[in-house]
Order: structure tokens, then C-alpha cells, then sequence
């Protein structure tokens, strides 16, 4: 993988000039960063003569360009193709000699920030709308005409400075793209693999390693690629946390062109809370946020639901393997990282065991 950068400091000059080089009548009254992993990012407040206005900054922390090309003009094509609720982009610059590309401009949308572990305390009102908002929205994304192949997500599009993208799901494309599900799946599930042999859960990877395999090799197509969003999670959302109510879906700079049970699979359990359910008074709602899922998905698109619906324990074992990769980033009480680590251990062992 490559090493993660620090975010860098943008200068107060250069974010005004990124501000006015988007709309010559703004002028920039306040930016303070935001942490928001690894890029740089700034709340702005802007305003002219007639109102003010809340946006953000993205830009890259170290001059590569970490997918925001291709996230910007993403949102620009859900915007004008679904109703999935993700922020305007004003403006994109790729490439310029003196400002910290690349970057994008966006509005900001209303909304809390929600830890990613409070998923496991929302109660079951606010759970089930989220998960069946998220069914609605997972829906049309998958339904979005954008991609053939299995793979990354990349833009096809001119270079932009200081431009809005547009919205033609046709700029869209796969990177180093795949033409079979199981050959794109195999590299994908080596490269999770070879970090899980790096993980608190080591021990595990030798056997889920020929189980994985196997269950490849079992698949059953056809296989027709969509937009997955993949990167499911409170972290990725802006919410009313008392009503479970989606505000805002952020961060699709790791947007994958797969099978649409793929992505449903990992947003049933990354929304579950099934991976905390170690804590004590947490369940394991795995059941209950498929169908909530389901039932927004149904509602959405009833013909591509059918091939959403049936669970696929693969699936869900990626899910899981993604949790465990990433296990040292969990914010847990103190005392409880044994007991929250075994109960993984066996929700995953029963999997390798049907």
C-alpha cells in the first residue's frame, strides 16, 4: 500500500485565491481544517454582498493525486443522475505550479459527523432508517449506466482548472480494468489477505486463505459490473443521529466497479455493527439491516434487488477481513479490544464453516 502522508497546512492567500478563481464575488471570511483522513481539508465560510455560504476544500497533502480527480467528477455524475445526497462541486483544478492540486470546491451540506463505532448504539428507529435509506441510495447507485469492467474507478474526462465537472456518467471508467468477477475478486481478496497476515488476526489468514479460494472458485454468474460504493461506514456519512435521517454521503474516492451484491454485502455488515458486537449490551443486527436494506433496495430497483437479496457469505467474509485489517483503528473502551477480537473470531469462523 502506499505510506498514508500527513495532511499539509494551505495558507489563508491561497485558499482566498482558490476561492476567488471558482466565483471572482466571494470573499473568504473564515477556513479552519477539518480532519477528515489523510487529505487536506477546509471549512470555508464565503460570502458576497447578498448572503454567505458554507464550503469545503479538498485538496491533495502531498501533490499525488489520491483519487480526487475522479471523486469530484463522481459526485458531479451522482448529482445529475440519482438523488443520493452528496455535495455540489464547484470547481475542480487537476493540475497548477503553485496551488496544492489536485483539488476540488464543494458546498457543504447539512448534518452531523458520527463516529463510525456509534452504529452499534444507534437504536433500531434510527438503525433501520438508515439502512433503508442507504438501500434507496445504494439502489439507484448501482443503476447508474458507468461501467462494464470490474475494477478502480477513474475518469476519462478533459483536465479541469477552476471548472465544474460534468455530469455524463460516460467520463467514467475502470482503471486497469478486469473483464472477469473471480479474476478481479482474486487480486482483490490476495492484496486484503496479505494485510490480514500483517493483523492482531494473523493466525486466521492460512485458512481463509484456501476458504477464500474455494469460495471463488464456487461463485456462480453472470456477473454484471456497477458503481459499488464499497467504502461504507458512519465515517463516510453526514446524519441526523437521533433519527438515523442521511444528510450527506461523502468521500467516493474509493468508489469500485463491482457485482452490486459485492457492495450490498459489505454495507449489510459495516452498518450491522456486527463488528462491535463484542462490547457489552451491542447485538449483532445483521438480519434486521439486510431487510431494512432490502426493503429500500426493493423499493428502488425491484429487478436488480433479486440479485442483491440472497446472502453470500464470501461476500461478508471480505467484509469482515476489512474490519480485522483495520482493527487497530477502532476507537473501543478501555479493556474491551480481547473481547470485541474474539467475538470476530467466531462470527468468522462459523462463516468458514458453512
Amino acid at each position: 500500500m502506499d505510506e498514508i502522508p500527513e495532511a499539509r497546512e494551505i495558507p489563508d492567500a491561497t485558499l482566498r485565491e482558490v476561492v476567488r478563481s471558482v466565483e471572482p464575488e466571494w470573499e473568504l471570511r473564515e477556513a479552519a481544517p477539518a480532519e477528515r483522513g489523510f487529505c487536506s481539508v477546509y471549512r470555508l465560510s464565503v460570502a458576497d454582498d447578498e448572503e454567505s455560504r458554507e464550503l469545503y476544500l479538498k485538496a491533495s497533502p502531498d501533490g499525488q493525486t489520491w483519487g480526487l480527480p475522479t471523486e469530484a467528477r463522481l459526485q458531479a455524475v451522482l448529482r445529475e443522475n440519482t438523488s443520493i445526497p452528496v455535495p455540489e462541486v464547484l470547481g475542480v483544478t487537476d493540475d497548477h505550479d503553485e496551488r496544492p492540486t489536485p483539488y476540488y470546491l464543494m458546498r457543504a451540506l447539512p448534518g452531523e459527523e458520527v463516529a463510525y463505532e456509534r452504529v452499534a448504539r444507534l437504536d433500531d428507529d434510527a438503525l433501520g432508517r438508515l439502512a433503508r435509506e442507504t438501500g434507496e441510495y445504494v439502489a439507484q447507485l448501482h443503476a447508474v449506466p458507468a461501467v462494464e469492467r470490474f475494477g478502480h474507478v477513474r475518469h476519462d474526462g478533459p483536465e479541469l482548472t477552476d471548472e465544474p465537472p460534468g455530469g455524463d456518467p460516460a467520463t467514467l471508467t475502470v482503471g486497469d480494468p478486469r473483464d472477469e468477477w473471480p479474476t478481479y475478486l482474486r487480486e482483490y481478496a490476495s492484496r486484503e489477505l496479505d494485510r490480514h497476515a500483517d493483523s492482531r488476526f494473523a493466525d486466521l489468514t492460512p485458512e481463509l486463505e484456501r476458504w477464500v479460494e474455494s469460495r471463488i472458485d464456487a461463485l456462480d454468474g453472470p456477473f454484471d459490473a456497477v458503481l459499488g460504493r464499497n467504502d461504507h461506514g458512519l465515517h463516510n456519512l453526514l446524519l441526523d443521529p437521533e433519527t438515523g435521517d442521511i444528510t450527506a454521503m461523502v468521500d467516493w474516492g474509493y468508489t469500485l466497479a463491482v457485482p452490486a451484491a459485492f457492495d450490498f454485502e459489505f454495507a449489510v455488515y459495516l452498518y450491522s455493527g456486527a463488528f462491535l458486537a463484542g462490547l457489552p449490551e451491542v447485538s449483532d443486527r445483521r438480519n434486521f439491516v439486510r431487510e431494512e436494506m432490502l426493503s429500500g433496495y426493493r423499493a428502488t430497483d425491484p429487478d436488480l434487488a433479486e440479485a442483491v437479496a440472497p446472502p453470500e457469505p464470501l461476500y461478508e467474509a471480505l467484509a469482515m477481513v476489512r474490519i480485522m485489517n483495520d482493527f487497530h483503528h477502532l476507537d473501543l473502551p478501555d479493556g474491551t479490544e480481547s473481547a470485541v477480537m474474539d467475538r470476530i473470531e467466531t462470527d468468522l469462523r462459523d462463516l468458514l464453516d458453512c
